[in-house]
């Protein structure tokens, strides 16, 4: 190794060790706010909220690193993902020492103590977060993929603990409760999750400073609506699965949904070279309000959305398209409606160079 190599290694070391201890710090923060919640004491949380003065500071000073480090070397490949990556670390450290802050802020001006059944979920939620976190840090200290891609899956723990504790939150004792405190406890369990969401993107960056690989984006999950499924719907649902499988899953549904697909479709789509294999009618007369939250995006043809569900699920959008289909100009729009959606939601193919 040249005299260069190990200037360049020695420094790339300094960076990850500092961020490294800035993690245990910020992780010391975040046990001292969950404690101070737990016993009720101001003097701890207070203690806690001034130290994310110190985190802030050391932020900076890492920030002002990783820039000099690119000046000076001028990094590439495996050195320059390292240096991209931990700018993105420092940031979500800087974020987990806010939480940890908001923790505290709001456990001293709570108007009742934790107690009970929700205390407990509070106590085992934190405990999985800080554990997630503390494995993740150690995976970053020791540049492990194999072991940031195990920890990855705790966060689906935590998410369960946060409904557990949510159910609890919402349950009958609510009433016991000022509107204030039911509020400042939502933002608590709502914290804690939020350390695992970011302990996961640590193991992320770990991953990807190590191997370049990217986190996989998921496929959007698209349902078309009409009143009878049978030809628009299913057009929809075509122009979906030949042009833009790779990035979302399309269904189609009616509240009366005919027996077949009408023959003019099918004849439409094959001339069009659309693949109509699988497709037919389906109806939404017994759906659940957890079938609708299965899909991000709701689009209803010629048609309202409250002409299929009460309401849209909060993580789910609607939207309105008049189009039939029934000639060449109509046509043209569907297919250039639903280029436009899965490019709003996914953005370009990675052959698509026309932008």
């Amino acid at each position: 190794m040249s005299h260069f190599e190990q200037r360049l290694q020695t420094d790339l070391d300094a960076i990850r060790n500092r961020i490294f201890n800035l993690g245990s710090t910020v992780h010391q923060n975040l046990s001292d706010s969950i404690a101070s919640l737990l016993c009720q004491n101001s003097e701890l949380a207070y203690a806690t909220i001034l130290g994310d003065h110190p985190v802030n500071r050391e932020v900076d000073t890492l920030n002002l690193s990783c820039h000099r480090f690119i000046a000076k070397y001028l990094p590439s490949a495996g050195h320059l993902r390292f240096v991209s990556s931990s700018l993105r670390t420092i940031i979500l450290l800087e974020r987990l020492g806010d939480y940890a802050a908001t923790i505290s802020r709001e456990s001293v001006h709570l108007e009742r103590a934790v107690e009970g059944s929700f205390k407990r979920e509070v106590q085992v939620m934190a405990y999985d977060a800080l554990e997630m976190l503390a494995k993740a840090l150690s995976a970053y200290q020791e540049q492990n993929t194999e072991s940031a891609k195990a920890t990855m899956g705790d966060a689906r723990i935590v998410d369960r603990d946060f409904l557990t504790a949510y159910a609890d939150l919402i349950g009958p004792d609510k009433e016991n409760l000022s509107t204030k405190d039911l509020f400042a406890r939502l933002v608590i369990i709502n914290q804690i999750e939020r350390v695992s969401d970011q302990a996961k993107n640590l193991c992320e960056e770990v991953v990807f400073a190590r191997t370049g690989e990217t986190k996989q984006r998921r496929r959007y999950r698209l349902l078309f609506l009409d009143k009878h499924d049978d030809s628009v719907t299913q057009i929809a649902v075509a122009l979906c699965r030949k042009f833009h499988a790779d990035r979302v899953v399309a269904n189609s549904a009616g509240h009366s949904p005919h027996a077949v697909i009408r023959e003019s479709t099918r004849l439409l789509c094959e001339e069009r070279g659309l693949d109509m294999s699988g497709l037919d009618p389906s109806g939404i007369s017994n759906w659940a309000s957890a079938e609708w939250k299965t899909h991000d995006v709701l689009v209803t043809l010629n048609s309202d959305i409250g002409d299929y569900a009460e309401s849209v699920p909060f993580g789910t959008s609607a939207l309105r398209w008049d189009v039939s289909a029934k000639k060449e100009e109509e046509f043209s729009l569907l297919s250039e409606q639903v280029d436009n959606l899965v490019h709003l939601v996914r953005g370009p193919a990675k052959d698509d160079h026309s932008s």
